[in-house]
C-alpha cells in the first residue's frame, strides 16, 4: 500500500509539471489600464498616452508584418497596444516611455493601418476589434512626418518611447514581444517526489 501512495505521489507531481500556464510580459513605466473588450473609434478615449495587454503566448501562424520588416513565422510572442484617442480636438501628449519585462519583436503603427487590421485577429487576446467605422486611413500615427507621432526604441530592445499628437480618429501602435516561457507548474514537484522515492527506499533498505 505505501509503494502505491508513493507512484501515486510521484505521478501527480508528473502531471503537475506539464500543466504550466503563460502570463503577460509585464509593462512599466507610463499609464497601464485593464484590457477593453472592444475598441471602437471613440472607446474607449483617454487624455493621456496610455497601454493594454492583448494576446498572450501567441504563436505565429506564419509571417507578421511590423514596421520595416516582419517577425518569423513560429515565433512564440505577446502584443500590447499604445494609444492616445480623444473624442475630438487635438491633443498633444506628454512623451512617454514604456519598459517590456520581455524583448521587443517589432512595432505596427503604419498610418493606413493595414497592418493593424491585419494583426488584430492574431493577436488581439480576445478584444473585439470589429467596429473599424470612422477611422478611415488614419488608424496608426497618422503624422505622416512623425514630427509629432513618433517611437524610438532603446538599444537594449526593452523600452520604446513614444510621442503622440492626436487629431481624429486617434493614435495607435501595437508593439510585439518576446514572450516569456511558461515555467512549468510542477517543476520543483517532480525532483522533489523522486527525492522523496529515494529516501523511502533507503528507509525501507536500512529497516530489513
Amino acid at each position: 500500500m505505501k509503494s502505491i501512495k508513493i507512484l501515486g505521489a510521484v505521478a501527480f507531481a508528473s502531471a503537475l509539471a506539464f500543466g504550466g500556464a503563460a502570463s503577460a510580459a509585464t509593462i512599466s513605466g507610463g499609464t497601464v489600464i485593464a484590457a477593453p473588450t472592444s475598441i471602437g473609434e471613440d472607446d474607449p478615449t483617454n487624455t493621456e498616452i496610455q497601454a493594454f495587454n492583448e494576446g498572450v503566448g501567441v504563436v505565429l501562424g506564419a509571417d507578421l508584418a511590423v514596421d520595416d520588416g516582419v517577425i518569423s513565422g513560429g515565433t512564440r510572442v505577446d502584443s500590447h497596444m499604445i494609444f492616445l484617442n480623444t473624442e475630438g480636438g487635438t491633443l498633444v501628449a506628454d512623451v512617454t516611455t514604456y519598459t517590456f519585462s520581455e524583448m521587443i519583436l517589432g512595432v505596427i503603427s503604419d498610418q493606413d493601418g493595414t497592418n493593424l487590421f491585419a494583426s488584430d485577429t492574431i493577436l488581439n487576446g480576445g478584444i473585439d476589434y470589429t467596429d473599424t467605422s470612422g477611422y478611415g486611413n488614419n488608424r496608426g500615427l497618422e503624422d505622416n512626418d512623425r514630427a509629432n507621432d513618433y517611437y524610438t526604441i532603446s538599444a537594449d530592445m526593452f523600452s520604446i518611447t513614444v510621442g503622440m499628437r492626436v487629431t481624429e480618429p486617434g493614435d495607435w501602435m501595437r508593439v510585439v514581444t518576446v514572450s516569456e516561457v511558461p515555467l512549468p507548474a510542477g517543476a520543483l514537484l517532480l525532483p522533489a517526489g523522486l527525492v522523496l522515492l529515494g529516501g523511502l527506499r533507503r528507509r525501507r533498505k536500512a529497516a530489513s
